[in-house]
């Protein structure tokens, strides 16, 4: 019986383990020196140039919504819109890749009730 409980505890930590990491967005990139300019990241996926310690937020990219930050040691910081969970009744905007983040991000609308 013993070990029982402790499978449910394990389990239970695990889902809320789960559940808290759903809304991770931010990735990291290292060794991301910019070939020819000096005193910049390079984003190859993009063709883009971050200036050292600078933000870049990059409108006009299909399906790419996020802030680019260059780190002092040229790793590269892309933070991407949260996941968010749909609720009943619910449904999410579509993402406007017109503009900066975070506002190119999708929002989650609920009917007020």
């Amino acid at each position: 019986m013993r070990k029982l409980e402790v499978s449910w505890i394990l389990i239970g930590i695990w889902l809320m383990l789960a559940e808290a990491l759903q809304g991770f967005s931010t990735q990291y990139r290292g060794n991301t020196k910019h070939p020819t300019l000096s005193e910049h990241c390079f984003y190859a996926e993009l063709e883009l140039a971050v200036p050292r310690n600078g933000t870049v937020f990059p409108v006009d990219q299909f399906d790419f919504c996020a802030q680019v930050y260059c780190r002092e040691d040229y790793v590269l910081m892309i933070k991407h819109c949260d996941r968010m969970q749909l609720a009943d009744g619910c449904h999410f905007t579509p993402n406007d890749y017109t503009k900066p983040y975070p506002d190119c991000c999708a929002t989650r609308v609920c009917p007020t009730k």
